[in-house]
């Protein structure tokens, strides 16, 4: 009756772990504190705590029989509980809900591992040291570090060559992958609209972001945010307005100044844990996740399966007002405030307002004259790092985007993507204000200042003021002259003057 009942008599002596019956106990026991695994697979080394792992086992690995198969993609799996989870992917059901945050998960095991993150419980101890953890796999992991052997010896692994190009991997489903960049083909379909996928993962979110339950709230999102005008979370400071609760909070920050998540390293601090685990990075230069096709690394997981789309070409976050398609939901968002306008971040310093918290912050710097970046070869300095990695490559001359079509090669995709309109012609960028049309966004930026007469962005040397940040930049060169001849004192504010002055070092030897 304890089954139905739901209560689990049969403790655990151990750790936390309870039973309905006493043979699960038993086996529990047996499986995690007793390391007894008395049966053993007749085909490898493997051996189980239980007889029901043994035979998942050797479906799994020797007969390759999985008799559980989902009926919405080609999914199938050894036991019926990984098929229910895998269900999961497609519903977005998530019936275990967290009693301290809105986390939900739809398996019960992970709504138990991310509790004992809101306390500083740390269950599962090693005994041959002072480490412990929150889950048991994380233990496990641990672990190898006491048992496996130190010194490994490196198997020579055969490497895949594209007949296409010069890409290699010893990947053979990367090499699958990135063949499917050069055919176009796409064999992973959705079974609910006419969208396909080179792989697996960018197919599965497709159907997360457009078929799903968690589309469906998304959906209503929508529906209230642009068709209703229905913000029902209303600032009680300001005329912000929000769909959602927790944007109203993430504003109310703003106002507030509450910042309660710090640096224990430098003085930053911000309103949202995720926030903060990102600026960690920063001290840390850590960048575990690296891309297969190209020498791209990423300190977060979400930023690579990002960038792995600028490969695959693959854009499954589309605008349901117009063309634009796009590799992240983030950047979707972006694109959304193009329509609505909205642009709740606003300077105090001026009448600047941005659409996003981070474009505000790249503007204060133009009040500020902060810029935290610093090159190590020469003066320049930037407010934002990805403005240093762009400089960086007048060092280095480093141009690895190089054009199918021409000798050409550019140090940043953005350039290249620019760049291959001029071969097919299209200028996707349309002024609203008159016919305009152009290549590229900055051009276009450029040209609206022309109606709006803004000219947000200042020089702090000279007062020079202009619409635009590459202009102000450009200024900005005309006083530090960054760019220096390593065979004489000259100095210039672009590069192109750089390469023509040395351009004469060459001529005046050739001359000799």
């Amino acid at each position: 009756m304890a089954v139905h009942s739901g209560e689990r008599p049969y403790h655990c002596g151990h750790c936390d772990f309870s039973a309905a019956r006493k043979d699960g106990l038993f086996s529990h026991v047996r499986a995690v504190h007793s390391g007894e695994r008395p049966y053993k697979c007749t085909y490898c080394d493997y051996s189980a705590a239980e007889n029901a792992q043994l035979k998942n086992h050797v479906m799994a690995k020797h007969t390759n029989t999985r008799p559980h198969k989902c009926t919405l993609c080609d999914y199938s799996a050894v036991e019926k509980k990984r098929l229910k989870f895998h269900m999961a992917t497609h519903t977005g059901e998530k019936p275990y809900k967290c009693e301290f945050c809105s986390f939900a998960t739809h398996q019960k095991q992970n709504l138990k591992s991310h509790v004992l993150t809101h306390s500083a419980d740390k269950p599962y101890k090693c005994q041959v040291c002072d480490y412990s953890a929150i889950q048991r796999g994380a233990l496990k992991i641990h672990m190898l570090k006491h048992t496996q052997p130190k010194i490994k010896v490196k198997k020579e692994r055969k490497k895949h060559s594209c007949p296409h190009c010069e890409y290699e991997t010893i990947n053979k489903p990367a090499m699958t992958q990135h063949i499917r960049t050069h055919t176009g083909e796409k064999p992973f379909k959705c079974q609910q609209c006419d969208y396909s996928a080179s792989q697996t993962a960018t197919l599965k979110k497709h159907i997360r972001a457009v078929h799903t339950a968690t589309q469906n709230v998304n959906l209503r999102n929508h529906i209230m945010a642009k068709h209703t005008k229905n913000k029902p979370h209303k600032c009680t400071l300001c005329d912000y307005s929000a769909v959602e609760k927790k944007h109203l909070k993430f504003h109310m920050a703003t106002h507030t100044g509450d910042k309660p998540y710090k640096c224990e390293m430098c003085p930053f601090a911000t309103h949202r844990k995720m926030f903060l685990k990102k600026h960690m990075n920063t001290h840390t230069g850590e960048r575990p996740y690296k891309c297969q096709f190209c020498d791209y690394s990423s300190a977060l997981k979400a930023t690579l399966k990002t960038h792995m789309d600028t490969h695959t070409g693959e854009k499954p976050y589309k605008c349901e007002i117009c063309d634009y398609s796009t590799v992240g939901m983030s950047y979707l968002k972006l694109h959304m405030a193009n329509h609505t306008g909205e642009k709740p971040f606003h300077c105090e310093l001026c009448e600047y307002s941005a659409a996003r918290k981070p474009d505000l912050k790249k503007h204060m710097a133009n009040h500020t004259g902060e810029k935290p970046h610093k090159c190590e070869l020469c003066d320049y300095s930037a407010t934002d790092r990805s403005h240093l990695k762009r400089h960086m490559t007048t060092h280095t001359g480093e141009k690895p985007y190089k054009c199918e079509i021409c000798e050409y090669a550019a140090a940043q995709i953005s350039s290249l993507r620019d760049h291959m309109t001029k071969h097919t012609g299209e200028k996707p960028y349309q002024c609203e204000e008159c016919d305009y049309f152009t290549t590229n966004k900055g051009s276009l930026a450029k040209h609206m200042a022309k109606h709006t007469g803004e000219k947000p962005y200042m020089c702090d040397v000279c007062g020079f003021k202009t619409g635009t940040k590459s202009t102000l930049a450009q200024h900005t060169a005309t006083h530090t002259k960054p760019h220096k001849c390593d065979q004489c004192d000259y100095s210039a504010a672009q590069i192109a003057h750089l390469r023509r002055h040395k351009a004469r070092h060459a001529e005046d030897k050739s001359s000799v």
